[in-house]
């Protein structure tokens, strides 16, 4: 035999709601008392209140969640504005520190970093006192570094010169008879190894440079 009763709540209330009256109005006919049926009338009445309050609810929280959601979403654009500010500070003064004053973690380098950028402008100056200035662009982020190269007129292969931590250095080691010396720059990290162009130099009388070619 099929349930009489609905098996959803809200179809239970109103099948009740709608067979209450006759219920009332026939209680003696259909075996019931004045007592049952006004009791029934009472349980129907306080499950429908019941049901509103919780309808209520339901469209207040839901409204309480959209609000919620906003005012979370409206924090999370400005903290995140906030916080390219204080990276933003952070690199441009250098300083590690900044992070560790507002909580909030350093940008972590790639893993692995990879090969660092290609030195670039690769120039020399004559020093007063003899020898050559070289300077280039370059970066030594990530624990990259510079190695110096040279080759002097006559010799078979590049020599390296120095490691410096600046982007610059001052070779007074040039071989008197040279009459050309090449340079290359290379930048390194890890196992990676990027060079710059050749920067040829040839000597006229009196070891002045006379001509500046950096060769790709």
């Amino acid at each position: 035999m099929a349930p009489v009763l609905p098996s959803s709540r809200e179809q239970m209330i109103a099948w009740f709601s709608d067979r209450v009256a006759d219920w009332a109005a026939n209680a003696a006919a259909i075996g019931l008392n004045p007592a049952q049926a006004a009791e029934i009338a009472s349980r129907i009445a306080a499950a429908q209140a019941d049901l509103q309050i919780a309808v209520d609810s339901r469209i207040a929280s839901k409204n309480a969640t959209v609000d919620f959601y906003a005012s979370a979403d409206s924090l999370r654009e400005y903290g995140a504005d906030l916080i390219k500010v204080i990276k933003a500070f952070a690199e441009s003064n250098d300083d590690q520190g900044v992070y560790a004053l507002a909580s909030v973690p350093p940008p972590a380098p790639p893993s692995p970093a990879g090969p660092p950028a290609q030195p670039t402008n690769l120039t020399a100056k004559l020093l007063p006192g003899g020898g050559l200035r070289l300077t280039w662009k370059g970066t030594i982020s990530q624990s990259a570094f510079f190695g110096v190269y040279r080759k002097a007129e006559g010799e078979t292969g590049f020599t390296l010169l120095d490691a410096p931590a600046d982007k610059t250095f001052d070779d007074t080691t040039i071989p008197a008879e040279a009459n050309s010396v090449t340079y290359y720059i290379q930048a390194r990290r890890d196992d990676f190894r990027v060079d710059s162009g050749h920067l040829v130099i040839n000597f006229g009388a009196g070891g002045q440079a006379t001509t500046m070619t950096l060769a790709a």
